[in-house]
């Protein structure tokens, strides 16, 4: 039969009594930092992306409970017909000959019409500072020359500035003689680029609510008048004329 093993007096220096004592709630205590390290800290982490990820939620609710409400006071007819005021300050589409049939349809009202034009792009400079690459328009420019009275150059200069879509004029020469005046202007609107990638989801009631510089905007451009749009020829297809040469012998 085994003898059973007697403990000595002392361990470590400390009375076996004490030291047996203390044991248990020491290795109690091990056992509970294992479990917080591996058990508990990382179910307590689980709990706070749990809590964040609830409370992301109730802030888009509460956003979208917002914008809703001001969307319910705000005048449908009037927001309609100020989204198709600012559209029609905009080339509906991104073509330069489109923007020639503007100036063209402009400058008839105040009897001028178009002698010359242009819309070689890269022969007309353009600021960099003043449009951004990337920005989510393009500046579309063109040159024209147009002949009319002499006496009503600045009624065609008002009519081109206060027409939709919204064209500036960069650059303005002027020559007359008896027959009539024959202006040549440089002149530029802007096309609304692709924005597809907008989610509106993420627009913020600020990005909702018109800013005071937006409505005086709007206010300004209800004086302007909409020029013929119609639609431009970007898709149009270019076939080459050959004639054959009379003189040319086989």
């Amino acid at each position: 039969m085994k003898e059973k093993q007697v403990l000595p007096d002392q361990i470590f220096g400390l009375d076996t009594s004490i030291f047996l004592l203390w044991l248990q709630p020491f290795a109690l205590l091990i056992l509970l930092i294992i479990s917080v390290g591996l058990i508990i800290l990382p179910k307590f982490g689980e709990i706070s992306a749990k809590i964040t990820k609830i409370n992301e939620v109730n802030k888009k609710i509460t956003e979208t409970n917002q914008k809703r409400k001001y969307l319910e006071t705000v005048n449908q007819e009037e927001m309609q017909n100020n989204a198709t005021s600012l559209a029609a300050g905009l080339l509906p589409e991104k073509s330069a000959y489109l923007l020639v049939k503007i100036v063209q349809s402009v400058a008839a009202g105040v009897g001028y019409a178009i002698d010359d034009f242009s819309v070689s792009l890269g022969d007309i400079k353009v600021d960099s500072d003043k449009v951004n690459a990337n920005a989510n328009y393009d500046k579309i420019p063109v040159q024209v020359t147009l002949i009319g009275d002499p006496t009503r150059y600045l009624d065609l200069v008002r009519a081109i500035e206060r027409s939709l879509p919204l064209m500036s004029i960069d650059d303005f020469k002027m020559s007359s003689n008896n027959i009539g005046a024959t202006i040549k202007l440089s002149i530029s609107a802007y096309y609304l680029k692709d924005i597809s990638n907008l989610k509106l989801e993420n627009l913020s009631l600020a990005d909702l609510t018109p800013s005071q510089n937006e409505l005086d905007l709007l206010t300004t451009i209800k004086d302007y008048s909409l020029a013929n749009v119609g639609t431009g020829d970007s898709n149009a297809v270019f076939v080459k004329y050959n004639r054959n040469d009379p003189f040319l012998t086989p």
